[in-house]
């Protein structure tokens, strides 16, 4: 989570000048293309709106001209299957500011059992920013999966015995009120 977009130097909650609140995502290619990622990002939010201020705003910051004309083309596919205009910016990737540590991980800071576990294994708040195991454990928690891809995966996290435990508690509880 954090800021970008805009011209203010080192922008904060309360003071973003021109920037938008966003998301960086690190990502293998080879694994996941950047057109697979276009199409969580079309899914994840409602961009037929106009936002009602820059803070947040729809808006996908590209790093070279192939992302350039993949979020070009995927926006095109999206208004036609929706049949409405979109409201998304497409702008060249600028710098990216971190957003306070108050805002990094924040459904995982709600279960402060497990974050402790990982605050313990990562001392420093950039480590657990930057941390993909703390970065899963946080969707699992915000309701980001299934119970049965947390159960394929929960032993890659280094979480203690009840750690695991707790994670699989809370996902089992959100996943058994779905059915």
């Amino acid at each position: 989570m954090g800021y970008a977009g805009g011209t203010k130097k080192d922008p904060a909650y309360n003071s973003l000048g021109d920037h938008t609140e966003t998301i960086q995502i690190d990502f293998d290619p080879a694994r996941l293309s950047y057109t697979q990622l276009l199409d969580v990002f079309w899914t994840s939010h409602e961009p037929v709106a106009r936002q009602w201020s820059r803070q947040y705003m729809s808006m996908i910051h590209y790093h070279d001209d192939e992302q350039q004309r993949a979020a070009r083309e995927s926006q095109a596919r999206e208004e036609t299957r929706r049949k409405a205009r979109l409201f998304t910016d497409i702008v060249p990737a600028g710098k990216f500011y971190f957003a306070e540590d108050y805002h990094q991980k924040y459904y995982l800071r709600q279960a402060r059992e497990l974050l402790n576990e990982f605050l313990a294994i990562y001392p420093k708040q950039a480590d657990l920013i930057s941390s993909t195991a703390a970065a899963r454990v946080n969707g699992y928690t915000g309701r980001y999966g299934t119970l049965e891809g947390l159960k394929a995966e929960i032993d890659t996290f280094g979480l203690s015995s009840a750690g695991r435990e707790r994670l699989l508690q809370i996902v089992s509880r959100f996943t058994s009120s779905l059915r």
